[in-house]
């Protein structure tokens, strides 16, 4: 009989394990994409648990923050001066506000 429990904990411990280490680059992933308003499709890739390591990776470190055009509404790096699908030209007020707004859904994520 005690073998049996302790063999259920024992289950129940590696399940949890494996369930953390699934959940987590998925929720990470989620947050970075909100945070550089990027597609959230991204973490589709952890229906696999090693996926979803990479494209969280991908997420924080390898994808500019975006910005939508004020004319066209397409999603552009948060640099751009030039939209490249409308040609809108952005002033640097603009830009810095971007970047502002960027840095503080950045901080205010990172913070919770």
């Amino acid at each position: 009989m005690e073998d049996t429990f302790s063999g259920i904990i024992t289950f129940l411990i590696l399940l949890l394990i494996i369930f953390f280490l699934w959940f987590i680059p998925i929720w990470y992933g989620l947050k970075w994409a909100k945070i550089k308003k990027v597609s959230k499709l991204w973490m589709l890739f952890g229906i696999h648990p090693m996926t979803g390591w990479i494209a969280y990776l991908i997420l924080r470190y390898g994808i500019d923050p975006r910005k939508q055009c004020a004319k066209c509404k397409e999603s552009i790096k948060i640099e751009a001066e030039i939209c490249r699908y409308c040609g809108n030209q952005m002033s640097k007020e603009d830009i810095n506000f971007a970047i502002k707004e960027f840095e503080k859904r950045k901080n205010s994520r990172i913070a919770e």
